[in-house]
Order: C-alpha cells, then sequence, then structure tokens
C-alpha cells in the first residue's frame, strides 16, 4: 500500500502534516543528524516545459552543504515511495 498524504478538501490552505510528513521521510531516508534542517516548498512555474507546479525538498546540512531535489508534483500528492525515489538520485548541491 502506498503512503500517501491525503488531499485537503480546501487545496488553497497549506496543511502542515504535509511538510511534516515529507520532512520524516526524508531525515529518516538520509540518516539525517540534529542540526540538519529539511526544507519543503512548493511553487509554481509558468515558463514552457516547466511544470505547473513542483515541490522541492532541501537539506541543509550541518557541514554547510545544501542539496535538492524537485519533484514534479504537488505536496499533497507526494508519497513516501516517491521521496525514496528522488532521493536515490543525485541531488544538485549548492
Amino acid at each position: 500500500m502506498h503512503n500517501l498524504i491525503p488531499a485537503a478538501d480546501d487545496r488553497s490552505q497549506i496543511d502542515p502534516s504535509h511538510t511534516r510528513a515529507i520532512k520524516t521521510w526524508v531525515a529518516e531516508e538520509l540518516r539525517l543528524g540534529e542540526d540538519d534542517v529539511v526544507s519543503v516548498m512548493e511553487s509554481g512555474c509558468v515558463d514552457p516545459g516547466c511544470p505547473l507546479v513542483e515541490t522541492t525538498i532541501a537539506v541543509f546540512g550541518a557541514d554547510g552543504r545544501t542539496r535538492h531535489w524537485k519533484l514534479t508534483r504537488q505536496r499533497f500528492a507526494v508519497a513516501k515511495f516517491i521521496v525514496k525515489q528522488a532521493l536515490a538520485q543525485a541531488p544538485k548541491i549548492s
């Protein structure tokens, strides 16, 4: 069974449980320490070829590195297996 985050009845309001669930999955999968910070942001794009909405996961490491992954879906549609697949790919590092 997939571990989907339930969609809110009113998608115009941000449900903090969506973000908390994704952050927890990332921390577990990457075995992050207490000083590492996970950020989850949903943004829109109007450029041609760009998904209308994407969710970005960023990990600010205690070592000063920032890694991020982009998911081409809204936050409420992100499932645990999608996070695991994304994190298995090489991150963009800044």
